[in-house]
């Protein structure tokens, strides 16, 4: 190689070092493995972003890792094979409902304390404290000493939680996780207590607890309280947005409204009345995942089991639909949120003795045909009127699950719920 060629290559070298080190600078992208979350400009009603004035302010290419946030979902009376009447008559024989098709499933344990056919006071209070109590009795134990919820646990840490159900909000189920009672019947304190704890979403009916006698609110019936509080007002004295219909649930800001109280019916939402619980476990979950401290979200579908006490199946089946539809909806949350995310599905127990044949059995009790999607007959034959003893079905998403394969206490849902949240399980 001549001379003069030597010092070309070289210039021509110096020259492509010095270009492609521009490049570098200019075209390199500022999120790099791992992958980060970039804040747009206009933040959508799904973005997780801090509101709360004392966290620390971010870098703006950067969401901190979301904390653990579970999801607990309760078919009031729905069991095996009320999902199976639900997945033939929405997805046929061979696709599976969405709550299905979580990675994990068992069966769960219904009874109360003293092996007793439970009803839903006592089976919720088990799901959520971890013990099992009298019938009739919420979140209290045998001897009326008040049992700690998975939902005050969470708030222990800083996690924000919503209550949601298409029943009357202050019923068994639901009143389990934020109060403590000594009867189901005592709906207008259990109301009370919701709002003493500063439940951050609290999406059902039963308006007329939250209103004294001869008070009308957004819906037709007068209010029941026998204490002359309007709890309506007293929530929107504390900060709570108080809504009553679809329009103004869609109409919610999560980035601004963190404490929303939602009464869409004076009792149960049933037609003409909405929103549906797919629309308000979408919204809580808006709202709720905005805290970076996590959330739990309690779901109750518990207008399965009005329909199973009065034998009306068309009902059934559209309400286990309706169910798993909200059920879609934490899917979707978790595929965001990966391993941060807890999703259990289950009942408090079994309404009905409910069963589903393909042939007809000509029996009194039996009601159809109903038609797959693809026009296959089933038929639906109810045993009774009330609760039975049956095991329940249990899926679920998400760290420590495994547990739930087989058969056990329905207890074990919140020792897993407390542990997720990394706190040590209970001792008795």
């Amino acid at each position: 190689m001549t001379a003069m060629k030597k010092y070309f290559y070289i210039f021509c070298l110096v020259i492509f070092s010095a270009c492609t080190a521009e490049n570098i600078t200019t075209q390199i992208p500022i999120t790099q493995d791992p992958p980060t979350i970039s804040i747009e400009t206009e933040v959508s009603d799904n973005e997780l972003t801090p509101t709360n004035d004392e966290f620390s302010p971010l870098p703006p290419t950067i969401l901190p890792p979301l904390k653990p946030s579970i999801i607990l979902y309760i078919g009031d009376g729905m069991g095996s094979d009320h999902r199976i009447a639900g997945q033939f008559y929405s997805v046929g024989e061979v696709r599976q409902l969405n709550m299905d098709m979580l990675p994990v499933s068992g069966w769960l344990i219904t009874d109360s304390y003293g092996a007793q056919l439970t009803e839903s006071a006592a089976a919720a209070t088990a799901l959520a404290t971890g013990h099992q109590t009298y019938n009739d009795i919420i979140s209290l134990d045998i001897h009326g000493k008040p049992l700690k919820t998975i939902l005050e646990y969470a708030q222990d840490t800083g996690m924000s939680t919503g209550i949601v159900s298409n029943k009357f909000i202050t019923d068994a189920t639901t009143a389990a996780f934020g109060s403590h009672v000594e009867s189901n019947s005592m709906g207008a304190e259990v109301a009370s207590q919701f709002i003493e704890n500063r439940v951050n979403v609290i999406f059902g009916g039963g308006e007329n607890d939250f209103l004294p006698r001869g008070v009308e609110g957004c819906h037709p019936e007068y209010g029941k309280r026998l204490d002359e509080r309007n709890l309506i007002d007293e929530a929107i004295d504390i900060g709570y947005i108080f809504i009553c219909d679809e329009e103004s649930l869609h109409k919610v800001s999560p980035q601004t409204d963190s404490h929303i109280l939602g009464l869409f019916a004076d009792e149960n939402i049933v037609p003409p009345n909405f929103p549906s619980l797919e629309d308000m476990t979408k919204k809580a979950i808006d709202i709720l995942s905005l805290n970076p401290n996590g959330f739990f979200l309690v779901v109750e579908g518990g207008m399965i089991d009005i329909a199973s006490h009065f034998q009306e199946s068309e009902n059934v089946l559209n309400n286990v639909i309706g169910l798993d539809q909200a059920v879609k909806a934490g899917i979707e949350f978790a595929d965001k949120n990966k391993d941060n995310t807890l999703i259990i599905v289950t009942a408090d127990h079994e309404t009905g003795g409910l069963r589903v044949d393909i042939n007809s059995n000509g029996l009194k009790s039996e009601d159809g045909p109903f038609r797959m999607p693809n026009g296959t007959e089933f038929f639906l034959t109810w045993a009774t009127g009330g609760h039975t003893g049956a095991n329940v079905p249990v899926s679920a998403y998400g760290q420590g699950t495994d547990r739930l394969i087989g058969l056990n206490e329905n207890t074990i849902v919140f020792d897993i719920m407390l542990e997720f949240l990394g706190i040590q399980a209970r001792v008795d």
